[in-house]
């Protein structure tokens, strides 16, 4: 399994049909993929506005389509459909899957693929004939993650692996406990004791190997 980290930066996305985000949000975080097709993605989006913007001004991008506003205000999940040219190409390439979150942040753009080698090198390929990335880093997923999910119990390493993508351990924190709880769907409390049993299992796993 091979996965592969693309990071585009503002200076190459300005003069595409991306670099109009730059002046309506700050930041756009990508917290889920809910309808893949030839066409694009349906996505669920946490944008951070630029003053004086909104969720109406995305619609101004010819590639995004708001959907739907989750909650009220321009701090609010969003629903948009994303047809940018290097969506597309990530729906059509096989045997690949889109990690998020995803980030859209002061211009600059990273997304992160894992699948099988030849597919993964194949969508590197063709991103950088689209719009070529300022840094490609590749990796090959290690076993650390997999004996990591045979200590913990399916629940505990979904919640563990969840805090660590969404960016829950960085500092300030990218996200709270009741945002990863409302990414699973399930209650706060239910997603807290999950996560910290996890914390306690990986903390006595590392321990060990210190030692």
């Amino acid at each position: 399994m091979r996965e592969v980290t693309l990071r585009w930066e503002r200076a190459s996305l300005a003069a595409t049909s991306m670099g109009a985000l730059d002046n309506i949000v700050q930041r756009i975080t990508i917290m889920g993929n809910i309808l893949i097709n030839e066409e694009g993605i349906r996505q669920i989006m946490l944008p951070e506005f630029r003053e004086g913007m909104g969720p109406n001004d995305l619609n101004g991008i010819d590639f995004l389509d708001v959907e739907e506003e989750l909650s009220e205000g321009n701090s609010g999940a969003l629903v948009v459909f994303n047809s940018h040219p290097l969506v597309r190409l990530a729906t059509n390439t096989e045997n690949i899957h889109i990690l998020v979150p995803c980030d859209y942040e002061n211009g600059n753009f990273t997304i992160t693929v894992r699948g099988l080698p030849t597919a993964v090198a194949g969508f590197v390929r063709l991103s950088e004939a689209i719009i070529p990335p300022a840094s490609v880093r590749v990796r090959t997923i290690s076993e650390s993650k997999d004996e990591l999910s045979t200590i913990l119990t399916q629940r505990q390493f979904e919640c563990f692996e969840l805090a660590g993508k969404h960016g829950f351990y960085e500092q300030p924190k990218r996200i709270t406990i009741q945002g990863l709880a409302e990414v699973l769907g399930i209650a706060r409390s239910t997603y807290q004791e999950h996560l910290n049993s996890a914390e306690q299992v990986v903390l006595e796993w590392i321990s060990q190997r210190l030692n």
